[in-house]
């Protein structure tokens, strides 16, 4: 069984399915075909500060590669936890590997893991004792981890949890032509940025967030550090998945006939991904100083950041 090595789970998990059937596509590739890119900023009341991601919901990457590839998905969801380790080995003696959404928080492998019920990997052997798994490059790609504290991390529950979800990729005997795949996907994925499904979602999400960061002198040193370190090596990159979508787009400059349009989009994420880095350093540094004007400068690239995207996007929708 071949393992895909990358730093994003969900494209680690769904690549390594994609490998068994043959298909083999970069990292940034799969990204971009999941129509993957987004932007979320909420407030929850369980959490110190305000939660901010740069991507779509948990599996729903998966659902739209499959969708643009033309691939069969197969998922399954239970509370039962007999019917769910039943359908896992179902799987894996079929010689297929399976993708698992899970909480990272119980993998033996992972160290002083916060509770993360949205992290995803692929399942490819098992026996009367352990799990035989792939997950992303930071995490070592090949582990093992205890079918007991894999089972307690399928049936976490709480925030993006799932309910024991698994899933299964295949290939038609010939798939939709790569250059139409891409077209789509960018559409999509522009028509979403452009038309927010809600007020703290994609650009309307990052001005909220550039009002909200000068606010976050009042948290803790310490939250601070770890919402600057979550933003920026919380097992995506960096720059909250704006590298992988600029490198997704040197890709489609390549394959599409709309050059110009894609060259001026993938420098605008090229600059944007830059701000995002920059955004999580001077969180950083607020909260190493607990200091405010790291903040303030980090609202203003926070709002650069929005426009250089808005009109990257702007560019993508008409292609």
């Amino acid at each position: 069984m071949r393992p895909f090595d990358g730093l994003h789970c969900e494209t680690v998990a769904t690549g390594t399915l994609l490998l068994a059937e043959g298909i083999e596509l970069s990292e940034a590739m799969l990204f971009g075909l999941g129509e993957g890119l987004g932007f979320v900023f909420l407030n929850l009341s369980s959490l110190p500060l305000p939660f901010v991601g740069g991507r779509v919901k948990p599996f729903e990457l998966t659902r739209s590669l499959a969708k643009n590839l033309g691939l069969t998905l197969e998922e399954l969801q239970t509370t039962s936890r007999k019917k769910g380790w039943e359908s896992l080995e179902r799987v894996l003696s079929g010689g297929r590997p399976a993708g698992l959404q899970l909480d990272c928080f119980y993998l033996d492998y992972f160290e002083n893991a916060p509770h993360f019920a949205g992290h995803c990997v692929a399942a490819y052997h098992l026996d009367d004792s352990q799990v035989w798994v792939v997950d992303t490059r930071p995490q070592g790609t090949l582990q093992r981890v205890s079918r007991e504290s894999l089972e307690d991390a399928r049936h976490a529950k709480g925030p993006m949890a799932a309910r024991a979800r698994q899933w299964t990729l295949h290939a038609q005997r010939t798939l939709r032509p790569i250059e139409q795949c891409i077209a789509t996907a960018i559409r999509s994925t522009a028509a979403a940025f452009l038309q927010p499904a809600f007020g703290g979602a994609s650009y309307r999400g990052m001005d909220k967030l550039a009002k909200s960061l000068p606010r976050w002198i009042d948290a803790k040193p310490e939250d601070r550090m770890l919402a600057a370190m979550l933003m920026e090596r919380g097992g995506t990159g960096g720059a909250l998945f704006r590298n992988l979508y600029r490198d997704f787009l040197s890709e489609a400059i390549d394959l599409l006939p709309s050059r110009k349009a894609l060259r001026a989009a993938r420098d605008e994420f090229a600059a944007s991904a830059e701000c995002w880095t920059h955004i999580a350093g001077l969180v950083e540094e607020s909260a190493r100083r607990d200091s405010s004007a790291p903040l303030s400068a980090a609202a203003d690239k926070c709002r650069g950041a929005a426009a250089m995207e808005r009109r990257a996007m702007e560019c993508l929708q008409r292609l």
